[in-house]
């Protein structure tokens, strides 16, 4: 053989072990790093800082749940009726039980993430926190958009309140869940009353019954002392607030002075601001009409306002 085919020959040899090494190391690097067009394990998304994950371990409400580490955590943003755990009441609240049952769809057994907002912990040592399920959706909106919970913000917890707030308008115009009980009431203005359309709308003279104020001003009203007789029942109740009181925590209008052991009705923080003036001021002594679910609360029978479509102004502005 030639010295040039002996040449050819060993250029080939040295050819065929540079490209089989090379393919080795290919190979061993294919192992080690998992091809890109496998696709990776579904992980939960990035969550941010504050979110920190928790398992419930049981509702107890339709706002409120116990969580793996015993603690207790009662939602922001919400108010939900109460079911039948309230000692203090003679009975559960309309949709009540219907919330909390939802609510335990919803979460119950499941991994939820908690976000806080300013404030860490009610007065009862429960922790305040929004509410979020493994795909983001926020647990207190999905109560607000389908009927089972009332907007309840108590600032400065207020980051998704205006979301809450769209959603309860929708859920109070389509009358979903807790605003099926509301119907409007007849022979009234609202209990915001809006300035009249017109002068002739403005001189409108005052039922010729309005001083008295008596349930004859709305077709199948009573009156407060007759609440005892429809406790548990949704009913239209019609009387001159005589007193008012703000405790700091809710107003009061009363329908009797001395108010111990007559009707009455309680609004919470989160309605006063739809009056145009502090309502113990701006409905004492007027003549209203109230409607909703009337319940006994330490034996004395009382409403509580849970929107300004259940209470109609009888005497004008």
């Amino acid at each position: 053989m030639s010295k040039n085919a002996w040449k050819l020959l060993a250029l080939a040899v040295v050819f065929l072990a540079v490209t089989n090494i090379a393919l080795a190391v290919l190979v061993l690097q294919n192992r080690a790093e998992p091809s890109a067009a496998v696709a990776p394990t579904p992980t939960v998304p990035a969550l941010p800082n504050n979110r920190q994950p928790a398992r419930v371990v049981r509702v107890i409400d339709g706002d409120t749940i116990e969580i793996e580490n015993g603690e207790h955590v009662r939602y922001l943003g919400i108010d939900t009726p109460e079911s039948d755990v309230n000692p203090n009441l003679s009975s559960a609240e309309f949709y009540g039980p219907e919330a909390t049952e939802f609510n335990r769809q919803l979460v119950e057994g499941k991994i939820v993430y908690l976000e806080p907002d300013q404030t860490d912990r009610d007065h009862f040592g429960r922790l305040l926190r929004w509410i979020f399920l493994e795909d983001g959706t926020l647990v207190e909106a999905e109560m607000v958009r389908l009927g089972y919970a009332f907007v309840n913000i108590v600032p400065p917890d207020d980051r998704y309140a205006d979301l809450l707030r769209d959603l309860e308008f929708v859920a109070r115009e389509k009358r979903r869940g807790v605003w099926s009980e509301f119907k409007p009431i007849a022979g009234g203005s609202g209990a915001v009353a809006p300035t009249p359309a017109t002068e002739e709308a403005a001189a409108a003279p005052a039922p010729a019954n309005a001083e008295a104020c008596d349930p004859s001003l709305v077709p199948g009203a009573i009156g407060p002392e007759e609440a005892r007789n429809v406790i548990d029942q949704t009913a239209t109740i019609v009387f001159r607030v005589v007193s008012t009181h703000n405790s700091g925590k809710a107003v009061f209008l009363n329908s009797h002075d001395p108010y111990q052991g007559h009707f009455y009705v309680v609004i919470f923080p989160d309605r006063w601001q739809d009056f145009p003036d502090p309502p113990e001021t701006y409905l004492l002594n007027r003549c209203i009409a109230i409607q909703g679910r009337v319940q006994l609360y330490k034996g004395t029978p009382q409403i509580v306002l849970r929107d300004v479509v259940q209470l109609a102004l009888l005497d004008g502005e």
